[in-house]
């Protein structure tokens, strides 16, 4: 298993440095689907999807036009980390149409490698290290945006509010019970839902609602 850290590669970086996020801007899509940080392999440079992901990071809306997928970790030729999470999203059955209404973020707005559940004080320090700074207040902004559908894993409310007390940003969370959620279900608070994580078995019935929440809130 890879130490988790943050990627080496230069390019991935350059790319994250252009753009903090994947698939459409967030600022202008009416959906964000939020993970905890955008994991890539140790050695991605060297697999033959690389090309791809460059060219994915560099424009996530023309690459799920194109290619038919919203993420080149769908191609057939990828078996790695990361391919059962977008296997779960793509359940969701939203074809390229949605491509421009739908922004992938994460909480950490650099490239990772490694699993990060295996280092927690390391991941919260890159959480909250200036590096990440500007990415966490966006965010907060997008997450106060009530035009938004907010779709976040379950495990990520304790960390908004780990940053909320540390900075004061995603006040909103604070108020949020995990008590009284359903944890293998849907839960919304106003524009912001919670579910299980993509790819840790979330059911079929929970797909479909996500799904259907996004369907009938954009078409």
């Amino acid at each position: 298993m890879d130490i988790f850290q943050k990627h080496p590669s230069g390019i991935l970086t350059s790319l994250y440095d252009k753009k903090n996020y994947q698939g459409s801007n967030p600022f202008e899509a009416r959906v964000l689907l939020v993970g905890r940080d955008p994991n890539w392999a140790m050695n991605i440079e060297e697999l033959t999807i690389f090309d791809m992901v460059k060219e994915y990071l560099s424009d996530g809306v023309s690459f799920w036009k194109k290619y038919k997928i919203h993420h080149p970790f769908l191609h057939q030729s990828y078996n790695g980390e990361g391919k059962k999470y977008h296997k779960a999203i793509s359940r969701l059955n939203l074809g390229s149409s949605f491509a421009d209404k739908i922004s992938f973020v994460e909480i950490i707005g650099f490239p990772t490698t490694g699993m990060s559940s295996t280092n927690y004080k390391l991941f919260n320090e890159y959480l909250l290290s200036s590096e990440n700074k500007n990415h966490l207040k966006e965010l907060d902004e997008l997450f106060n945006n009530p035009e938004k559908l907010i779709f976040l894993s379950w495990g990520l409310i304790d960390y908004l509010k780990y940053v909320n007390k540390k900075t004061g940003l995603f006040q909103k969370f604070t108020s949020i019970d995990k008590n009284s959620m359903v944890r293998t279900d849907l839960n919304k608070v106003g524009n912001i839902y919670f579910h299980k994580h993509f790819s840790m078995g979330i059911s079929t019935a929970t797909l479909d609602k996500i799904s259907t929440e996004i369907k009938q809130n954009l078409l």
